[in-house]
C-alpha cells in the first residue's frame, strides 16, 4: 500500500510541474484567472445595478440578455476562432470586454446604454472559455498534460468564484457600479496583455493539407457534422447537456431544498453553494494526479452519475447535514466533470474544427442550464418537493448506466492512442510535434507485419511511407552492403519522403518484425508543419545522406557475403 500512495503523490507532482513550468501554460492560466474573475465581479454588479434600477424585473432582464445573445453568438464565434489566430481571437474579446465595461462605468446614469454595453461585454466574454480550450492543446507539451490543465483551470475558476463577488461586494460598498465596472474593464485589460504574451507555433500556417475555405454558414454546419463524425465526442457532449439540465434545475430546488425540506432556512441557500464550491476546489486539486490516466470516459460517467445520486439522497434522508455533505458531493462531482469533459472534448476532435465544436458545446450547455431551471416549477406541482428531487437526481445515474458501455469504448480508445503516442514519442523527429499534431497522427496509424527474410522496401522504390519499428529488427542495406541496424522505437523511411526521391537503400527484416506505418503525406505534413520538427527532421536526414557520400567516397566495400533480392 505505501508503495502505491508513493506512486500517486508521485504522479500527482509530475502532473504539477509539467503544467506550471510551461511558460505558455502558466500565462494562459493566468489570463483565465484575470478574466473570470471579472467575469464574477461583472457577474455581481450588474444585478445589483439592475436592482437598483428595475428592481427584480431588471435583474430578469439581465438575466436573459446575460444567456440569449450569447448563446446565438457562440456559434459564430466558434467558426471566428477556427478560420484566425486564436491568441489574437482571445486579446480582441479581452479587449472589447474592456472597453464596454469602461463604457458601461461611463454611462452609468443611462440605464438603456448601460444594459446594451453589457450585452456586448457578455458576448465577447462568451468567447474567451471555448477559445482558450481550443488553444490549450497547442500550448501542451503531451496529451497527458491537458488533464492537469484543465484541473488548473478549474482551481482558478474556484479562485475567481471568491475574489470576484468579494470584490463586487467591497466596491458597491465603498463606491458604486461604475467603480465595480471599471475593475471589470481592467481585469480583461489585464487578461489581454497576458494572452498577447503567448508564444507557439501553429501547424495551420505550414501545413501541407488545408481544407478548401467554405463560407461561414457552412462553418457552423461543418462544426455540427463533425459531432456526426465524432460520435465519441457527441456522447460526451451530450451526457453533459443532461448534466446541466439538472444544475439548471438544482439553482431552483437548493433554494427548496434549504426553506422547505430542511431546516436551513433562507440563509442556508449561500451556505449550500458554498458547500458546493468546498467539493469543487478538492476535486480540482485532486484530479490533476487523473494527468495520466486512460480512464478519462468512466470517470466522466461516474461524475455525471455523482451529480444526480446526492440529489437523489436530499429526497429520500431529510436533514441539515445531510443536504450540506450532498452539495460537498455535488460540488466534487461538478469538478470532475468539467475536468474530464473538457479533456475529452480536446483530445477527440481534430484541432481544425476544435474551437467551433466547443463553442457550440457551450452554446448548447447554456440552453440546457436555462431548461432545466424552467423545468421545476412544472415538477414541483406535479411531484412535490421529494418527488421533484428524486426525479431529477435520477436522470444522471439511470442516463449514464444506458451510455457505460459507450464511455468504456471512450476508454479503449484513448488507451490505443496512448500506447501509440507513446511510439511516436520515441522518434526524434516527431518528439516537438505539437499536441493537435501527434494526436491526429496517433489517429492514423496503421500496423504491418513483416516476416525474418523479407523486403519492406528495396532502393528505387518509390517513397510512400514512413515506419517505426515496435517490435523485431530489420538491416538497412546499400547495394547488399549492411550499413546500420535499427531495433524497437527507431524510424525509417523519411529520406525518399522528405527529399521526394526514390528510396535510398534497402530495408530487410531480420526477424519477424511488427511496424506502425503512416502515408506518406500524412507524414510530411505533420512534420513540415512545425519548425522545429522540420529543423530536427532535416537534420537528421542530412547526417544520414552525409554518411553516405562518405561511404560512397571511401575504399572499395567488400562484396557482400550474400546474394537476392534486398
Amino acid at each position: 500500500m505505501a508503495v502505491s500512495v508513493r506512486a500517486v503523490a508521485g504522479s500527482y507532482r509530475d502532473a504539477w510541474a509539467s503544467v506550471t513550468r510551461n511558460r505558455n501554460l502558466r500565462l494562459a492560466q493566468l489570463s483565465s484567472l484575470s478574466a473570470w474573475t471579472g467575469e464574477f465581479l461583472f457577474l455581481s454588479a450588474m444585478t445589483v445595478y439592475a436592482f437598483d434600477q428595475d428592481g427584480a424585473a431588471g435583474v430578469g432582464l439581465v438575466g436573459f440578455l446575460r444567456v440569449l445573445p450569447a448563446t446565438v453568438a457562440l456559434p459564430w464565434l466558434g467558426v471566428l476562432a477556427d478560420r484566425v489566430s486564436r491568441r489574437q481571437l482571445l486579446v480582441v474579446a479581452c479587449a472589447l470586454r474592456a472597453g464596454t465595461a469602461a463604457g458601461a462605468a461611463v454611462a452609468v446614469a443611462q440605464p438603456v446604454a448601460v444594459y446594451a454595453l453589457l450585452t456586448l461585454s457578455t458576448v465577447c466574454h462568451a468567447a474567451y472559455r471555448p477559445v482558450l480550450a481550443a488553444l490549450f492543446p497547442m500550448l501542451c507539451t503531451a496529451p497527458d498534460e491537458l488533464t492537469g490543465v484543465n484541473a488548473i483551470r478549474a482551481i482558478l475558476d474556484g479562485a475567481a468564484a471568491l475574489i470576484g463577488p468579494l470584490a463586487a461586494a467591497a466596491l458597491l460598498v465603498a463606491y458604486d457600479p461604475a467603480a465595480a465596472f471599471a475593475a471589470v474593464a481592467l481585469l480583461a485589460g489585464a487578461a489581454g496583455v497576458l494572452a498577447a504574451r503567448l508564444r507557439y507555433e501553429s501547424p495551420r500556417a505550414a501545413a501541407a493539407e488545408q481544407p478548401p475555405r467554405t463560407g461561414v454558414v457552412d462553418d457552423v454546419v461543418d462544426g455540427l457534422r463533425e459531432l456526426r463524425r465524432r460520435p465519441r465526442a457527441l456522447e460526451v457532449i451530450v451526457l453533459g447537456g443532461a448534466q446541466c439540465v439538472v444544475r439548471g434545475a438544482l439553482t431552483v430546488l437548493a433554494v427548496v431544498v434549504a426553506v422547505e425540506v430542511t431546516d436551513l432556512g433562507r440563509p442556508g441557500v449561500g451556505v449550500l453553494w458554498a458547500a458546493f464550491g468546498v467539493g469543487g476546489l478538492a476535486a480540482a486539486l485532486a484530479s490533476i494526479g487523473a494527468a495520466g490516466s486512460a480512464r478519462l470516459g468512466t470517470l466522466f460517467g461516474a461524475g455525471v452519475a455523482l451529480w444526480g445520486l446526492p440529489i437523489v439522497l436530499i429526497g429520500l434522508v431529510t436533514g441539515d447535514a445531510v443536504a450540506v455533505g450532498a452539495f460537498v458531493v455535488i460540488g466534487a462531482a461538478n469538478a470532475l466533470v468539467d475536468v474530464t469533459g473538457f479533456t475529452l472534448l480536446q483530445r477527440l476532435v481534430p484541432d481544425q474544427t476544435l474551437a467551433r465544436v466547443l463553442a457550440l458545446t457551450e452554446a448548447v450547455f447554456s440552453l440546457a442550464l436555462a431548461l432545466g431551471s424552467l423545468a421545476v416549477p412544472f415538477l414541483l406541482a406535479a411531484l412535490g418537493d421529494t418527488g421533484a428531487l428524486i426525479a431529477t437526481g435520477a436522470v444522471l445515474p439511470l442516463a449514464v448506466a444506458a451510455r457505460w458501455a459507450a464511455l468504456r469504448a471512450i476508454d479503449a480508445d484513448i488507451g490505443v492512442r496512448r500506447d501509440r503516442i507513446v511510439l511516436l514519442r520515441r522518434v526524434g523527429m516527431l518528439r516537438l510535434l505539437p499536441v493537435p499534431a501527434i494526436e491526429s497522427l496517433a489517429m492514423r496509424l496503421g500496423r504491418t507485419r513483416v516476416p525474418a527474410g523479407t523486403d519492406v522496401f528495396r532502393k528505387g522504390d518509390p517513397g510512400d511511407g514512413f515506419y517505426v519499428i515496435e517490435s523485431g529488427q530489420v538491416a538497412v542495406l546499400d547495394d547488399g552492403y549492411e550499413i546500420r541496424r535499427l531495433g524497437p522505437g527507431a524510424a525509417f523511411g523519411e529520406i525518399a519522403l522528405l527529399q521526394a526521391v526514390p528510396r535510398t537503400a534497402t530495408v530487410h527484416a531480420l526477424e519477424d518484425t511488427e511496424l506502425a506505418t503512416l502515408s506518406g503525406p500524412q507524414f510530411v505534413s505533420a512534420v513540415t508543419g512545425s519548425t522545429a520538427t522540420a529543423s530536427t527532421a532535416e537534420q537528421l536526414v542530412s547526417g544520414y545522406l552525409t554518411e553516405d557520400r562518405q561511404r560512397q567516397a571511401g575504399p572499395p566495400r567488400p562484396e557482400p557475403e550474400r546474394e537476392g533480392p534486398h
